[in-house]
């Protein structure tokens, strides 16, 4: 009886274990996140602020990422610091793997660092199944090794292990 309870099981884990599999997501790395997007084709920007969306997020149509208005308070790091506060519009994609989504930001009221890419339209903020485009608040520390990479135009592999740690 025993054998035929454990191959039950076998044969069930083979026939169903896709279906139980769930997204696993590393945590994010801001230095490993940083150097791909300053290799990437695209043209990304580093905003420090608060996203307000505007209106409700489409539905989901497989293989299509969905796109939404947002508002954004809060400022963009240059060379020497954050700028001015500022409300710009900016559009949010949010992207999937299956059926597993990227969200909006959590909440309305806490700034996140972010990086937005620029497109014809504007500024896009992509959330991915996997968070890596926006993310929560850092602490100091961070923002000030994110700004030692910006000037160099790179992070170097203590960095990578820095916010590994971190």
């Amino acid at each position: 009886m025993k054998r035929t309870g454990l191959f039950s099981l076998v044969i069930a884990g083979l026939l169903f274990g896709g279906e139980v599999q769930a997204l696993s997501c590393l945590r994010p790395n801001l230095a490993e996140a940083f150097n791909r997007f300053q290799a990437s084709d695209d043209t990304y920007v580093i905003a420090l602020g608060k996203i307000r969306p505007i209106g409700k997020q489409p539905p989901y149509q497989e293989g299509q990422p969905r796109k939404m208005s947002a508002e954004l308070s809060g400022r963009f790091m240059g060379l020497d610091g954050f700028g001015a506060e500022t409300t710009r519009k900016l559009t949010i994609e949010t992207h999937c793997l299956a059926h597993w989504c990227g969200g909006l930001p959590a909440s309305p009221d806490q700034e996140h660092l972010m990086f937005l890419r620029r497109t014809a339209d504007g500024l896009t903020l992509d959330m991915q199944a996997c968070p890596d485009g926006s993310l929560t608040l850092p602490d100091e520390d961070r923002i000030d090794l994110l700004q030692s990479c910006l000037k160099r135009g790179r992070c170097t592999e203590s960095d990578l292990q820095g916010m590994e740690r971190g």
